[in-house]
């Protein structure tokens, strides 16, 4: 796949860290213009320092994309000083969890804002350019807890749910000249799982339920987005590829 993304533009949300990040370096190494963006501005100059190493082809916008203005602006911005937007991958993340019976409606709401509004409105600005261009492809980033019911995640689990079925509505709206696709990862070792699964014991026992009996490396999960940007996925659209080690593949009865 080496330089299938040559001269592209590709736009990343949420990519100062962890899966974000990761496809940011590969999309760099394969020839692509990146546009990285992140909420916290010091995490993102710290990694836009790192890809520079990489590549002289990085831009960084600072974006919250819960703000509909800061999303739109940005986006703008990279449309007119390159006249083109090839790539978009919605992967910024918000979790927010608790018990439903505890949850207020702004915390619920929480949960959507970012994971779910924020892909609709990227898609509804890039998606005219994209077809004014005949070319272009999206891939969102969903999660397994979009497939799964997840005590204390129904929120999360509704929004990546609401993503997934957003991506195939899409697609089919999009076709036939840009493409629009779904990763649905499972535990990925990012400073988010590092959060929510503490402590080294609780770390080994997470990893025994996965067949593959191990946590994903985010490059894991950024090979199979760069693929799906690619023109090596040119038949690929409306598809959800879960890259989840097994897991929920497994009914786990009687272990």
């Amino acid at each position: 796949m080496k330089n299938t993304l040559e001269n592209e533009v590709i736009y990343i949300t949420g990519a100062s860290a962890g899966i974000g990040y990761a496809t940011a370096e590969l999309c760099l190494a394969y020839g692509a213009t990146v546009v990285i963006t992140g909420r916290n501005k010091e995490n993102l100059d710290k990694a836009e320092r790192e890809l520079l190493k990489i590549s002289s082809k990085v831009v960084a916008h600072n974006v919250d994309v819960s703000i509909e203005s800061n999303i739109n602006n940005s986006l703008e911005e990279i449309y007119k000083s390159f006249g083109k937007i090839d790539g978009l991958i919605n992967n910024a993340p918000s979790i927010h969890t608790g018990r439903i019976i505890d949850l207020d409606l702004a915390s619920w709401r929480t949960n959507f804002k970012a994971n779910l509004d924020a892909v609709f409105l990227t898609t509804k600005k890039v998606l005219p350019w994209m077809e004014k261009a005949k070319k272009g492809a999206i891939v969102n980033v969903a999660s397994v807890v979009g497939l799964k019911g997840v005590a204390y995640m129904s929120a999360y689990g509704a929004a990546k749910a609401g993503l997934i079925n957003f991506t195939r509505a899409t697609a089919i709206e999009a076709a036939p000249f840009v493409r629009v696709n779904c990763v649905i990862p499972g535990a990925v070792m990012t400073p988010a799982t590092e959060r929510a699964i503490p402590g080294e014991d609780l770390m080994e026992a997470t990893m025994k339920t996965i067949p593959l009996k191990r946590i994903a490396e985010p490059v894991e999960l950024a090979k199979p987005i760069a693929f799906l940007l690619s023109s090596d996925a040119s038949f690929i659209t409306g598809a959800s590829l879960v890259v989840d080690g097994g897991k929920t593949a497994d009914l786990n009865a009687g272990n």
